[in-house]
């Protein structure tokens, strides 16, 4: 199933804290699951164009790989930036959402900086960072899932009906994103931090 397939069936949490961006008004008392004034939100409308850093980790039957860097979302540009830690070398992939086959699968150029001479392949893949458009959760009719803290409540357990949870400050800024594909029980778990919203685009 194509990132694209997933992202159409797009479930929305927003968390509760902004600390990366600063002077976010507190979520209101109706978006509180239990309050007795709660009323479901509409999806809002995100900030599209940013940079931040990352930390990211895949696993399915087969493999556990993490890998942290740097990301570049930009809609105006049809383009998404990833500077990554890879294996054992720095590498950078530039995926164009202006050029997406018929199944989903988007044009992506990485060079892989490993010794004196890069390495550099281009093909179509199936990426694991997706663009996101400022009003791509409302196209999707995502479903508000609640209020939730990343990090730093322990160990819970989450079970993922829907394929893709998007985390949304309060501020509408995207903090990072989950989703699973069942074919090889396959797990993607992404947070965004140093998140710098570009405005005037």
């Amino acid at each position: 199933m194509s990132m694209r397939k997933l992202f159409a069936a797009t479930t929305l949490v927003v968390v509760a804290a902004a600390a990366s961006v600063p002077k976010c008004a507190a979520f209101p008392s109706s978006m509180i699951e239990y309050s007795s004034g709660f009323k479901q939100p509409k999806p809002p409308l995100v900030q599209p164009e940013f940079t931040a850093n990352f930390v990211q980790h895949k696993w399915d039957e087969t493999l556990s790989h993490i890998m942290t860097g740097y990301i570049d979302n930009s809609p105006a540009k049809g383009m998404v930036r990833v500077n990554e830690a890879y294996d054992d070398a720095p590498a950078s992939s530039v995926f164009n959402y202006a050029n997406v086959t018929g199944d989903g699968l988007v044009d992506n150029v990485m060079t892989i900086y490993n010794g004196t001479t890069p390495y550099v392949w281009q093909g179509y893949v199936n990426s694991n960072y997706p663009i996101f458009q400022q009003d791509f959760l409302a196209k999707a009719d995502a479903v508000f899932g609640g209020i939730v803290t990343r990090q730093f409540n322990g160990d819970v357990a989450s079970v993922s009906v829907i394929p893709v949870t998007v985390y949304v400050n309060s501020c509408n800024v995207i903090v990072g994103y989950d989703y699973f594909s069942p074919g090889r029980r396959t797990r993607v778990v992404t947070d965004f931090f140093n998140i710098q919203v570009q405005t005037g685009n």
